[in-house]
């Protein structure tokens, strides 16, 4: 019986060992759930960074790392690691090694954190917190042939009652839209407002889809961002009629080529009247700039092949129409219009089309509302490789 009273207690020291045990598994279960969590919040702010900084050379063009890096350090501390104490981060335009590495199109970011908050595990010798690392990777890309079809304005129902629309690129509407009777051939058909009218319409590929609102993609054209930003001279605009030869580029309040047979060369600021009935309008290296006061062209009888520049200050824009301007310009050409280029409207409620001249045309539409039923044959061809207008960023790794 004295012995028994002797072993007293000496499972004591025993329970002692294991509860420490499992505390410290504990602590370390509820510390790596919590460095989990962080991690993945950190990984999301470097995703951000650097999907940020591709974007911003997207408006500034590839190379313009100083650009690129303010970008990416305000989306990292919009999303929670700002750069500095305990938190680096770090952009590289090029990124400096991996797979993209000299790309200039490219924007690496990697966030480190030095002293992530533990908490339980302090007790077991880890006062400083641990260290993490993320990194991610973004790109600019103009190869994935995105959207040509872009209709931006919130209230405007574009129609496409009856007409025929065959898209090598996706259509994009911020609001809704008539397909009544329609035939439409798009990878991609997007509405942001109430759901579209279909009655009798016919998608060969995709049909209609709710999606978020799509922003105006001027700032990421540089021809069209050149042109926001360096308004045309409205002086000395001239009053001109012709009936063949070429056109001298220029500012009119009063452009008349009824009936001519003429060129187009150059850029031409419409700050007036026009009036191109039964022309038959060709060029390269065009574009048609309309001021809020100019009224926007109506080619409807006009034959018209037009080319937008391949390269300069507005190169690849073809019609541009300040925002101000609210009225249609009406693009329905004689037999099959040709139109190659960037033809944007952002304020105009129905923009009329009739085609862009074939699959070998490319013609990005950026208008306030769209209306093909004037026309019965809508044919937009896919970017060239690498031609895409309307740039995008996508995270690469």
């Amino acid at each position: 019986m004295r012995r028994h009273l002797n072993e007293r207690g000496q499972v004591l020291p025993m329970v002692a060992i294991c509860l420490a045990v499992l505390m410290g598994f504990g602590a370390l279960s509820i510390d790596a759930g919590y460095l989990e969590y962080r991690q993945r919040q950190q990984q999301s702010a470097a995703d951000a960074a650097a999907i940020g900084g591709a974007q911003q050379l997207v408006y500034d063009g590839c190379g313009d790392s100083s650009a690129a890096y303010t970008a990416a350090y305000n989306d990292a501390a919009t999303n929670g690691f700002a750069d500095g104490g305990n938190v680096k981060v770090t952009p590289n335009n090029p990124p400096t090694s991996g797979p993209y590495a000299n790309n200039n199109c490219a924007v690496q970011v990697t966030i480190t954190n030095q002293h992530t908050q533990t908490f339980l595990s302090r007790l077991f010798g880890w006062t400083g917190g641990m260290s993490e690392s993320t990194s991610a990777t973004a790109e600019v890309v103009s190869n994935r042939n995105p959207p040509c079809i872009n209709v931006i304005g919130s209230t405007a129902t574009s129609n496409f009652s009856g007409a025929t629309v065959d898209a090598d690129c996706g259509i994009n509407i911020n609001n809704t839209a008539n397909f009544s009777n329609a035939t439409v051939t798009a990878p991609s058909i997007g509405y942001a407002g109430a759901t579209p009218t279909e009655t009798g319409a016919t998608f060969s590929k995709a049909t209609p889809s709710k999606m978020l609102p799509v922003a105006d993609p001027c700032p990421e054209i540089a021809g069209c961002a050149w042109l926001t930003a360096n308004t045309p001279s409205t002086t000395n605009c001239q009053n001109y009629t012709a009936s063949k030869g070429t056109v001298p580029q220029g500012c009119y309040d009063s452009l008349n080529l009824q009936n001519a047979n003429v060129t187009l060369s150059g850029t031409y600021v419409l700050n007036g009247t026009s009036n191109f009935n039964g022309a038959n309008v060709t060029g390269s290296g065009v574009t048609i700039y309309v001021t809020a006061n100019g009224t926007p062209p109506d080619f409807n009888g006009a034959m018209v092949t037009l080319s937008a520049p391949s390269s300069g200050d507005s190169e690849g824009v073809l019609y541009y129409q300040v925002a101000a301007n609210k009225n249609n310009p009406n693009f329905n050409g004689g037999c099959m219009p040709s139109f190659s280029g960037l033809i944007y409207a952002p304020g105009a409620p129905g923009v009329a089309i009739n085609g862009t001249g074939g699959a070998n045309n490319y013609a990005p539409i950026v208008a306030g509302g769209l209306d093909t039923t004037k026309g019965t044959n809508s044919n937009f061809g896919a970017a060239p490789p690498n031609g895409s207008l309307i740039k995008e960023t996508v995270l690469v790794q």
